[in-house]
């Protein structure tokens, strides 16, 4: 729609779709797009304001949604995880379970060391 509106007129910024790509980019995340592009273009097309603003609201809202989204999303899987200082009591008594079991072992094995026979 850019390269549309404002390719004729400013190739260097909208004259392919590349073009218009990059400098939507550049003002999508503020990076000197009122003095650098948006004012340049209002000089030729004084109603540029009415698609430019619309869409750094947009495209900036988009963006901080994402993020925010990523940051809850994050928060959410680390409130799910065991916390390592209380374990749970199952994990506790799985973990008794097995060092009991490991016990048993050791002093079966010692029993064998002892009745085998020395040379």
């Amino acid at each position: 729609m850019s390269a549309t509106l404002f390719g004729e007129n400013h190739p260097d910024w909208f004259g392919s779709l590349g073009k218009s790509l990059y400098t939507l980019f550049q003002v999508m995340t503020l990076e000197s797009w009122s003095m650098g592009i948006v004012r340049p273009v209002m000089e030729s097309h004084p109603w540029a304001w009415a698609f430019f603003v619309p869409f750094i609201v947009i495209a900036t809202f988009t963006i901080l949604n994402l993020f925010i989204g990523i940051i809850v999303s994050t928060m959410q899987e680390l409130s799910v995880l065991p916390d390592p200082h209380h374990p749970e009591p199952e994990l506790t008594a799985l973990l008794e379970r097995m060092e009991a079991d490991l016990r048993i072992l050791r002093s079966a094995i010692d029993r064998l060391n002892d009745k085998s026979p020395k040379p």
